[in-house]
């Protein structure tokens, strides 16, 4: 109910400013109206946050130099592409390692657990939104895409796949 409200007021804004751009255009011309268009938009503030756990190694190697390295780093653009496929993904740090208990994170497990956290954002509000679960699409979007396992992995996996869903979810998503 509430990430509605917030969405009938992001649209409200955004016809009021849009409006505003009309009135500018009409009075400035399109040329000037346009500059004005393009300083103003992300004041907006239509970015949505997530986050991402996972069991598979996704660690962004930047240059990578061994093969392991390589494999790695085609993990991360594996998730990357797979974002993409939705949306323009915007990120400011690598994906970094932690390790906490399982159930914490979406996990059917309380071991203490080795994984990588992927902080990203897009552009779009409510993109992933299927249904009431704002992160819908991207359980469908991941589950069984496959990966390079056997990298920095503490868990076995039977196939080398993204798996959504228990038993056997090596991935979870998360709205900030």
């Amino acid at each position: 109910m509430v990430a509605q409200l917030l969405l009938v007021q992001q649209l409200i804004n955004l016809s009021l400013f849009l409006f505003g751009i009309i009135e500018l255009a009409l009075y400035y011309g399109k040329e000037k109206s346009l500059v004005l268009l393009g300083f103003f938009l992300p004041l907006l503030n239509i970015i949505m946050e997530y986050k991402l756990y996972t069991l598979v190694d996704i660690t962004h190697t930047k240059q990578p130099r061994t093969n392991e390295e390589r494999w790695r780093e085609q993990n991360f653009n594996t998730v990357l592409q797979t974002l993409g496929i939705r949306a323009n993904v915007v990120y400011t740090t690598s994906p970094v390692t932690l390790e906490t208990q399982g159930r914490l994170v979406g996990f059917d497990t309380d071991e203490i657990l080795n994984l990588w956290r992927f902080d990203f954002s897009t552009d779009r509000d409510a993109l992933y939104e299927s249904g009431s679960d704002p992160i819908g699409l991207l359980k469908q979007d991941f589950h069984l895409v496959p990966y390079i396992g056997g990298l920095g992995e503490n868990m076995e996996q039977k196939y080398a796949v993204f798996n959504t869903a228990n038993p056997g979810k090596n991935i979870s998503f998360y709205q900030k």
